[in-house]
């Protein structure tokens, strides 16, 4: 009883501690007013590897996560899936676009990064 009480305990914290991907831009744009935040729009593909790299990698890191669940709400749109929103262009992926609440694009960002430099990178978000 105690083995399964604490492996309950760990997949709860272990969920906690995700980062929680929306995939619907609308849904997103609502959540980023309900929440005062704004939104981190992901471009990419399950088969680009720097895409897989930034999920896998950057977005795990401490600093980095805390910063993206404090102050976003995160986007994913699979670019075999997805039909990118009117208004918004890229040239490859993975593509980062920051939105306000109304869906002002304030900035993108193209290509992945380490995670020192993306946490820079987020900072500098207005």
């Amino acid at each position: 009883m105690k083995k399964l009480i604490l492996i309950l305990i760990f997949s709860i914290l272990a969920q906690a501690a995700q980062l929680h991907y929306e995939h619907n831009f609308k849904e997103a744009l609502i959540k980023a007013q309900q929440q005062n935040k704004k939104v981190m729009m992901i471009y990419s593909a399950v088969w680009c590897p720097e895409c897989n790299y930034m999920k896998d990698v950057v977005f795990k890191d401490k600093k980095v996560k805390s910063y993206l669940q404090k102050n976003f709400i995160i986007l994913s749109l699979d670019i075999q899936k997805d039909k990118l929103p009117t208004g918004y262009k890229y040239i490859g992926i993975p593509t980062f676009f920051f939105l306000r609440d109304d869906a002002t694009l304030i900035k993108t960002i193209e290509g992945g990064s380490k995670a020192d430099k993306f946490l820079i990178k987020l900072k500098a978000v207005k």
